[in-house]
């Protein structure tokens, strides 16, 4: 996994850091002018997000009847009917199996492994609207940053699991969130990211731009494919903790 290039400065220790543990892992990642400070913004909960975390905690809590009602009459549940053939066979009553026998683990992997769907969705509809020649560069631009602000919205909820899972890709997806934005000429303050007002954009560069973003796909791609065929194998418990 391979889209590198030199940093020429880190502007946040933050940045600093990841890029020590991004090495440390042995992974070759590109950074752009802007320094990678992934991970310094919370992005606003929809209702998706909302119901997520309402299952999450009650499962922590070890209220998992509770927690599969919130599941049961949820938008993540709808949602995920309204995915059902694009999502990794068996998904949702394994959800509720895991739900019912107060598998933790079973309960976090299967809801990261949507969550990632989700955001992969995104991804794919921010790479479509790059490709959409009928609307002019900077528009296409602007439209695939605002959709890749929404799939780090559901990412950022999954990459606890993801990074326990996988810790390479949970590393190069991060960075590839802001390289991608970069390369799009924006950062990650616009609209809905939190870094240093002093940073300006980078110009834009529509062909990496294109080849992170389709690397971004492959990769929750892969992600998805590896954690449905470690939850169906029940093994969810060997890295993730029971609560």
């Amino acid at each position: 996994m391979s889209i590198s290039r030199s940093a020429e400065r880190f502007v946040m220790t933050r940045g600093v850091a990841t890029a020590l543990i991004i090495c440390l892992l042995g992974v070759s990642l590109p950074v752009p002018v802007g320094a990678h400070h992934v991970g310094v913004f919370t992005p606003k909960d929809d209702d998706i997000t909302k119901n997520f975390k309402h299952i999450k905690s009650a499962g922590q809590a070890g209220a998992f009847e509770v927690a599969l009602k919130l599941f049961d009459d949820g938008i993540l549940h709808d949602t995920m009917e309204k995915h059902e053939k694009g999502l990794p066979s068996g998904l949702e009553d394994g959800l509720r199996a895991s739900l019912r026998a107060r598998d933790f683990p079973g309960v976090e992997l299967r809801l990261s492994i949507f969550l990632a769907f989700l955001a992969r969705e995104r991804v794919r509809d921010a790479r479509a609207r790059l490709k959409n020649l009928a609307l002019s560069p900077e528009l296409r631009r602007d439209h695939a940053r605002k959709i890749l602000n929404a799939a780090w919205r559901y990412y950022n909820l999954a990459d606890f699991v993801i990074t326990r899972q996988d810790p390479k890709a949970a590393a190069a997806l991060r960075v590839a969130f802001e390289d991608a934005q970069t390369y799009l000429g924006g950062m990650m303050v616009d609209p809905m990211w939190a870094a240093s007002g002093e940073v300006k954009p980078a110009p834009p560069d529509d062909g990496k731009a294109a080849t992170t973003v389709a690397l971004m796909e492959r990769t929750l791609g892969e992600v998805i494919r590896d954690g449905a065929r470690i939850a169906r194998s029940g093994r969810a418990n060997e890295f993730l903790p029971r609560q």
